[in-house]
């Protein structure tokens, strides 16, 4: 019995990191596809869109075949969002650079300010992915909802957090793991955190009578 767990173990390992490895190859596939800049997050979404429905317990997903049809319907829609987040980024980064350019009480204040304000836009890159594949809402309102369940779930953005440092100095460590792995334990490991923090809120949000949305 102990030898059949052990098989056991091992099967599931390697089908875990054939998975991993395809999914990958098929991001790095649609994203180039997408001309890479149009395609990268496209090619996010769907990834993460999967990545669900495995958290959800889904088994024997068409993979290829889903992530087809995914990148397809949300190909305009989600390079949207990507735009309006680029837009966010660059304006915080840009306002950041220009107040620490100048001396004084005043700009010390933005500058912490936007010290600030960067932690908050680090959150809504965190869950906006999860909560765009998880939830059927208005573009803005993913950007708002991601940032309410990010406050509401300040463990699970360290979680998330830590997580992706651990997979980044993995990858360092490991390079020749990229090609193979580059993405997709951080998209696989956040989206788990971020369907359990869904499912804890709506528990408490059904409880209360209180929806999030």
């Amino acid at each position: 019995m102990e030898r059949n767990r052990l098989l056991t173990g091992i099967y599931n390992l390697c089908k875990w990191i054939t998975h991993f490895a395809y999914m990958n190859f098929l991001w790095v596939l649609f994203t180039i596809l997408g001309g890479v800049v149009f395609g990268i997050i496209p090619s996010t979404v769907t990834m993460f869109a999967i990545a669900r429905k495995m958290a959800m317990g889904e088994e024997d997903i068409p993979v290829f075949k889903t992530f087809w049809g995914t990148y397809r319907l949300e190909f305009l829609r989600s390079n949207l969002l990507g735009l309006i987040l680029t837009v966010i980024g660059l304006v915080w980064y840009f306002d950041l650079h220009f107040f620490r350019q100048f001396e004084g009480s005043i700009y010390t204040i933005m500058n912490y300010a936007m010290m600030i304000l960067g932690m908050v836009f680090f959150i809504l890159l965190i869950y906006v992915f999860p909560v765009y594949v998880h939830y059927d809402l208005k573009l803005y309102q993913y950007l708002t909802y991601a940032l309410k369940i990010g406050f509401l779930r300040p463990a699970s953005v360290i979680f998330m957090f830590v997580g992706t440092l651990c997979t980044y100095y993995f990858l360092i460590y490991l390079p020749g793991l990229i090609p193979l792995f580059g993405i997709t334990f951080f998209v696989y490991f956040n989206m788990w955190i971020a369907f359990k923090s869904f499912q804890n809120i709506e528990e408490v949000s059904c409880k209360n009578n209180n929806l999030l949305v």
